[in-house]
């Protein structure tokens, strides 16, 4: 399996993004199946439609919108309390890093799901001590 953070899919949705057609091409083996299926989470949507709304308009969120419907392999996990409480647990005591909420819940997700690759350009996933694609450059 692979994670796809919010930095993939912003990447891969806005047409002005620079690392576009990394993430394009990225994302063209991930569909294929070539890193296992696709994991995201409601808190990682959440923050990719926010983004893409804010930055760039409603357009790429209704793309969005239509490739998860419409994709049956994208698996998107809902934040349990226990991993909201874990996801917490895990930003108090790593004070020193500049983890977001939604980064931390990222990161048990991938734990608990034995993923250890992410698409992703945030560093923060390399820090946290996964693997990334296509570099983590963030």
């Amino acid at each position: 399996m692979i994670f796809i953070d919010t930095s993939a899919w912003y990447a891969l949705l806005c047409e002005r993004a620079t690392q576009r057609p990394e993430a394009t091409a990225t994302f063209a083996e991930i569909e294929k199946g070539r890193f296992g299926a696709p994991v995201t989470t409601d808190y990682v949507l959440d923050e990719t439609f926010t983004l893409l709304r804010q930055r760039v308009g409603s357009t790429p969120v209704a793309r969005l919108s239509g490739l998860l419907r419409e994709s049956p392999s994208i698996r998107r996990v809902r934040i349990s309390e226990a991993v909201f409480e874990e996801s917490l647990q895990l930003m108090l005591s790593h004070a020193d890093k500049k983890w977001s909420f939604t980064d931390c819940t990222s990161f048990v997700t991938m734990r608990e799901t034995h993923i250890v690759r992410a698409f992703t350009w945030d560093h923060k996933f390399a820090e946290a001590g996964f693997e990334v694609l296509p570099g983590g450059r963030t």
